[in-house]
């Protein structure tokens, strides 16, 4: 199923990277493989995922990040974002538009740690039922599944965002509220992560995945919502003068 819904994501939307699968365990000794010796970050995993075809697992000892695995659930979110301090001078002025910066973004760890563990890979090897999917597209690849997402009852996607922490608040969020999210890249995802500058990450509960491929398929039907959009061509243009046919050249 997983390989299925895998390639139809990748025909239907003609992404440049695979649809990652992640899976969230309470207790590591359940991860399908350890983690590397070497400290990752969650988009580090995520990366080498979609754009090298890698499986691989991420425990919060095997992070750096401590946000990214606060906004994972992985660790319980530190003081350090609670009280604003680690925005200042970086993205705000002080500790009150620092607090406020990081409370306007969804952290799992603000409930505590929740998880111990995470397993990362392409959604297409289906080694195991993922909680979450990551997809990784340009603004017109990211509509088609807003509106997919929409197709059967109209409900929009959330994107409150200060772009921070994106892709790992996204899947907090989504494992919080089993509903979709779209974000964009924060920097630091952009630095070690490989993100793109025309990159959005759309993040989706895997058990509303086979639906919301089934509503690429209905409205790509319609004809208008589909990706790359057609350019409309049923118009006469204006050219120099030159260049345009003459009475005496028919």
């Amino acid at each position: 199923m997983q390989k299925e819904l895998a390639q139809k994501l990748q025909k239907i939307l003609k992404l440049d990277t695979s649809p990652v699968a992640i899976k969230l365990y309470r207790n590591r000794d359940d991860l399908p493989l350890k983690p590397l010796q070497r400290k990752l970050n969650i988009c580090q995993l995520v990366y080498m995922a979609r754009a090298m075809g890698k499986a691989n697992s991420g425990t919060p000892d095997k992070m750096v990040c401590s946000f990214g695995a606060a906004c994972a659930g992985l660790i319980k979110t530190p003081d350090v974002f609670k009280t604003g301090e680690a925005a200042v001078g970086i993205y705000c002025k002080d500790n009150e538009a620092g607090k406020n910066f990081f409370a306007n973004t969804f952290k799992l760890g603000d409930k505590g740690k929740e998880y111990d563990a995470m397993y990362v890979e392409p959604l297409e090897k289906g080694t195991v039922e993922p909680d979450v999917v990551v997809v990784h597209g340009n603004s017109g690849q990211i509509v088609r599944l807003i509106h997919a997402n929409a197709y059967d009852s109209g409900e929009k996607v959330s994107a409150d965002s200060v772009a921070e922490g994106a892709l790992c608040s996204s899947i907090g969020y989504v494992l919080e509220h089993n509903k979709p999210r779209v974000d964009f890249p924060c920097a630091g995802e952009r630095v070690f992560g490989g993100a793109q500058n025309h990159e959005i990450v759309f993040v989706t509960p895997y058990n509303r995945l086979e639906k919301l491929v089934e509503n690429l398929e209905h409205t790509a039907r319609g004809g208008f919502s589909v990706y790359p959009a057609p350019i409309y061509m049923d118009w006469s243009p204006t050219m120099p003068s030159t260049y345009t046919i003459k009475e005496e050249d028919l």
